[in-house]
């Protein structure tokens, strides 16, 4: 199983995650070390994104692409960052 989470074209890799492992080699440098893919929910076909240290500049449309041995799926998600808390960022999706 192959999954891409990228921003505009698929040259903005936000994320990528292949066989069992993080593979980020091609990820965009504002992204790098703060992005994680939730696997707990992957056997139930949950493909969520967490990214940490969110900043204004992540606010925008996301695309994620996900490609097994016989299918292929893609959904976008809009993430608003929305306000500030003493820690940071928050957003919603």
């Amino acid at each position: 199983m192959e999954i891409w989470w990228i921003r505009n074209r698929f040259s903005e890799t936000v994320h990528h995650y292949r066989d069992g492992e993080d593979r980020n080699g091609e990820q965009l440098r504002d992204y790098e070390g703060r992005t994680e893919l939730v696997r707990a929910g992957l056997s139930n076909g949950s493909l969520d994104l967490r990214i940490l240290g969110l900043r204004p500049s992540d606010d925008g449309r996301y695309l994620c692409t996900v490609q097994g041995v016989t299918a292929y799926g893609e959904a976008a998600v809009v993430l608003e960052v929305a306000g500030v808390w003493p820690g940071g960022f928050w957003g919603s999706a």
